[in-house]
C-alpha cells in the first residue's frame, strides 16, 4: 500500500480525482464526535451547511461553527456530550462542523471515504493495512482550520500513518514527515495550540483529553450511502 498526506479541502478534491481511499482527520472535532456516534451505533449523515442539517430528516443534529454549538441544535460537536447522550443505536444524526463536514464533502467521487483521529487510529490502520482496498492508493487528509494547517490534524494523521508504516504500507516524503511530527511532538504542546486554548475559553477542556486518548474507540467510520456507519456500544 502506497500512503500519502495531504491538507485541506483542495488535498481532499486531489485525492478523490485519484481515485485514492481518503481518510478526512479532524481530531479537535469532528472525526473524533463521528467515531463516538458511530460506537453508539448512530448512523451520522455529513452535511456542509448549516441550513442543510437543520432541514435534514433525521433523529438529531450536531454540528457547531467557530466551536460553539449551533443555536437549535441537539448536541454541540462535543465527544464528551455525546459519550454521555442519551442518542440510541440505529438513529441517523446530521453532522455540520466548520471544517470536517467540508472536507468530507470535498472528498466526493473518491474511491472511499473514512474518518480517523486519535482515538481509532490503530483499528483503522489495522482495517486499511488488512488489503480491504486492494492496491488502492491511500490518501490521510489533515482538515486544518478554515484553510490553515492545524498541528493536532498533522499529529492524528501521523498516528495513523505510523501504525500503517509498522504494517509494511509505503510512505511519501510528505507523510514521513508527518509521522515524525507525531513521534517527535508532546502531548502538552497540543494541549495548548491554538485550537486547545480556543476550546478550553469555550469551556471544552474537557474534549482535548478525549480526543488526544490514543486507541479508544475502536470502530472503522466509512461514508456509505451518504452516512458514516459502523457498530459498537457507547465508550465509558
Amino acid at each position: 500500500m502506497i500512503a500519502r498526506y495531504a491538507g485541506g479541502e483542495s488535498g481532499a478534491r486531489a485525492a478523490a480525482r485519484s481515485g485514492s481511499v481518503v481518510v478526512v482527520v479532524d481530531a479537535f472535532r469532528a472525526s473524533t464526535t463521528i467515531a463516538v456516534l458511530i460506537y453508539k451505533g448512530a448512523r451520522v449523515v455529513p452535511v456542509a451547511s448549516v441550513e442543510e442539517a437543520a432541514a435534514a430528516e433525521t433523529d438529531f443534529r450536531v454540528g457547531e461553527r467557530g466551536s460553539e454549538k449551533v443555536a437549535g441544535f441537539d448536541f454541540g460537536n462535543s465527544p464528551t456530550e455525546i459519550v454521555g447522550s442519551e442518542i440510541p443505536p440505529d438513529s441517523t444524526v446530521a453532522l455540520s462542523t466548520t471544517n470536517g463536514t467540508r472536507v468530507v464533502d470535498a472528498a466526493a467521487g473518491a474511491r472511499a471515504i473514512l474518518t480517523g483521529a486519535f482515538v481509532n487510529a490503530g483499528i483503522l490502520a489495522e482495517d486499511l493495512a488488512n488489503g480491504t482496498y486492494g492496491d488502492a492508493e491511500l490518501v490521510v487528509v489533515g482538515c486544518g482550520w478554515e484553510g490553515r494547517r492545524a498541528s493536532e490534524d498533522e499529529a492524528a494523521a501521523g498516528a495513523i500513518l505510523h501504525r500503517l508504516q509498522s504494517r509494511g504500507a509505503d510512505l511519501d516524503g510528505r507523510a514521513r514527515r508527518v509521522v515524525e511530527g507525531y513521534v517527535s511532538r508532546s502531548g502538552r504542546t497540543l494541549r495548548n495550540n491554538r485550537a486547545a486554548r480556543r476550546l478550553k475559553r469555550l469551556g471544552y477542556e474537557g474534549d482535548l483529553d478525549f480526543c488526544l486518548a490514543e486507541d479508544t474507540v475502536p470502530v472503522v467510520p466509512r461514508l456509505v450511502g451518504g452516512a458514516f456507519v459502523g457498530g459498537g456500544a457507547s465508550p465509558e
